[in-house]
């Protein structure tokens, strides 16, 4: 088992990260010493609660209590969220409550978005169950819901106390869902190390067979890089737009399909056609691209839009990014593999719209699906 340990400057927000395998145990002694005689609420989806029989057997002197929700991104809404603060205020749970986020991001966001807001804020205990929860949503305290505008719109910042990344959870895991997460990894690799960026160009076979040693490797490092920045811009005001990377394009793709592609896929796309812009702004050279792409294609993450993508529509959807000023898409900007651009402590660009089209363009399908 090892330990990152997350140091934002507030004290108060420091919090463990606990990665291996068979660690759950763990979390139990946890909740015993950091939150003695408190209420104890586990939140989680139908497909994966069955999964915490043995942990819910740990747990079953603190008598917690079970909140199961249906599962994918229709149930990060508004009204999930009232649903379960109606639950909890029926049963009077108040101040001494700690939420346990039990899932994936989905789960993750939407319960670290009650934990920041009912009763002004309780503690959570993230306990990420899929790769792309245990490298992105489950570490940095970005909370949130959807809304037909757009994704993750509303929210909150509210660090966990702990985060249990247990790579048990892994040998389930579909392959489509592996790859969900290896988007995401990818993502940091591309912007902030390149050494990851190769070691997963050259142990992609065993990543795909989630032989533990890759798994442990990546999963590590990929924590390691997000802790860097978190820590050093918790509220996103400066370096941690660099995490945005292949999401201002990704999320309209994701709203534009109505959330029917998964996030790391069009995470994926987002990569591929943020790349393209990239080098059309003369920022990063073509073999660069190349290698992007070539990656994303062996791990068999999407790189090409559909032929029949309404341009026009992606634009507009992108203008109400949270990283959009005056109606006009940011983008982080490559200047090579483990590198984007800053300026003045600017981490994110403007594009004018008719690059962003022939980025898209690039990256269209040559016939209708």
């Amino acid at each position: 088992m090892q330990t990152i340990e997350v140091k934002i400057e507030d004290k108060s927000k420091r919090y463990p990260i606990f990665i291996g395998s068979s660690i759950l145990n763990l979390m139990t002694a946890f909740i015993e010493k950091n939150h003695k005689e408190k209420k104890i609420v586990i939140i989680t989806d139908s497909n994966i609660k069955n999964l915490h029989t043995k942990v819910l057997k740990s747990l079953k002197h603190l008598d917690p209590y079970v909140i199961t929700i249906p599962p994918g991104e229709i149930s990060k809404s508004r009204e999930t969220k009232a649903k379960i603060e109606d639950l909890l205020l029926e049963k009077h749970y108040n101040r001494d409550t700690v939420i346990s986020a039990r899932g994936g991001g989905v789960i993750g966001d939407l319960a670290g978005f009650v934990a920041a807001t009912y009763n002004r804020g309780i503690p959570l205990i993230q306990v990420p169950t899929t790769l792309l929860a245990m490298v992105d949503s489950s570490v940095g305290g970005k909370t949130g819901i959807d809304t037909k505008h757009g994704k993750n719109l509303i929210g909150a910042t509210h660090q966990p106390n702990a985060v249990f990344t247990d790579l048990d959870f892994l040998n389930s895991l579909p392959k489509e869902e592996l790859l969900n997460g290896m988007a995401e990894i990818i993502k940091i690799a591309v912007t902030s190390d390149k050494a990851l960026f190769s070691f997963i160009e050259k142990n992609s076979k065993d990543i795909l067979a989630k032989e533990k040693k890759a798994l442990l490797n990546i999963i590590k490092k990929s924590i390691e890089l997000k802790k860097h920045v978190v820590e050093k811009d918790e509220t996103e005001t400066g370096l941690r737009q660099i995490l945005n990377f292949g999401h201002t394009f990704g999320h309209a793709i994701e709203n534009y399909s109505e959330y029917k592609i998964k996030h790391g896929f069009c995470v994926s796309l987002g990569i591929a056609v943020e790349a393209k812009i990239a080098v059309i702004s003369n920022n990063l050279n073509q073999e660069e691209e190349e290698r992007i792409i070539s990656l994303l294609d062996n791990l068999n993450l999407p790189t090409q839009v559909k032929s029949t993508i309404n341009i026009p529509k992606i634009i507009k959807i992108m203008k109400v990014d949270k990283k959009t000023r005056n109606q006009k898409p940011r983008f982080v900007i490559l200047k090579e593999i483990g590198k984007i651009k800053t300026e003045n402590n600017y981490f994110s660009f403007e594009i004018d719209e008719n690059t962003i089209k022939k980025a898209v363009e690039a990256y269209k399908w040559s016939a209708s699906p």
